[in-house]
């Protein structure tokens, strides 16, 4: 049976400034056919004053985003899963609108016995059907692989997921040159340990070097790209809640909660 077969979660991030973002979504199991998984994600941005050219007061307009999901996933052979997803994606800011297909897949290995997982996955492949202004523009395409593994007698599993392996030159805004060999090969990095404390609570820490490099601010040791979480279970509700530093820019926090909505 799917780990996640007949759960229902629910997450909220409350993004920088006014900008919100939450995600729901469920999956179920279908005997000899595989998984099925529904979910929609959307992000509002708040609440803008609508000017003309020169600057004369015309109201206000809210601008969102939100993309369906239709999801698929079965077993290839031992150990070994492969999924495909396919989203409906609109955004809509002011009367400006524009509609996207886009299909994201992957395969996951898994071997318990070794405490070892790997899975590599193609993300956001497609293209928009409807244009804002006519230009059509590409999809944040993403090639991303990663590992998870606990050594024995260690307290800690350790995760590392290589991204962007489509697209090796990471400059950061305003950068006019290639970064130097070391640094970019770090921001194509996300590094990550968890441990499990007395089999109830789940502790986690993560990195993000590229992320870090965006937001840092001055020369001085700096949070910026640092996230830290925290998971547990109360009367079979499980609760994620995790915090990420953007340095002076504030912060990301988001919670999550997950429950059966049946049972198989």
């Amino acid at each position: 049976k799917a780990e996640n077969s007949g759960f229902v979660s629910a997450s909220y991030i409350n993004f920088l400034s006014e900008v919100n973002m939450g995600f729901t979504s469920t999956a179920y199991q279908v005997d000899d056919v595989g998984t099925f998984g529904v979910g929609i994600r959307f992000i509002g941005y708040g609440e803008f004053d609508r000017l003309d050219e020169n600057g004369n007061q015309l109201g206000n307009f809210n601008a969102n985003d939100v993309a369906l999901t239709g999801a698929y996933s079965t077993g290839l052979f031992e150990n070994v899963k492969a999924g495909v997803s396919l989203d409906i994606i609109h955004s809509s800011y002011a009367s400006f609108k524009s509609t996207a297909l886009a299909v994201s897949g992957g395969v996951y290995y898994k071997n318990e016995f070794k405490n070892f997982s790997a899975g590599l996955s193609v993300r956001n492949l497609g293209a928009q059907i409807h244009s804002f202004n006519g230009s059509r523009e590409p999809l944040p395409l993403d090639i991303s692989a990663g590992i998870s593994k606990k050594p024995d007698a260690f307290p800690f599993r350790l995760n590392l997921t290589f991204k962007q392996l489509n697209n090796w030159d990471m400059r950061i805004f305003g950068e006019t040159e290639k970064p130097n060999l070391p640094d970019n090969l770090l921001r194509h990095f996300l590094f990550g340990v968890e441990a499990n404390i007395a089999q109830v609570v789940d502790l986690r820490l993560g990195y993000d070097h590229y992320l870090h490099e965006l937001t840092k601010t001055g020369n001085n040791f700096d949070l910026a790209g640092f996230a830290i979480g925290v998971g547990f279970e109360i009367q079979k509700i499980t609760f994620d809640l995790s915090r990420n530093s953007y340095s002076d820019l504030g912060g990301i926090t988001r919670i999550s909660i997950k429950t059966a909505l049946f049972d198989q």
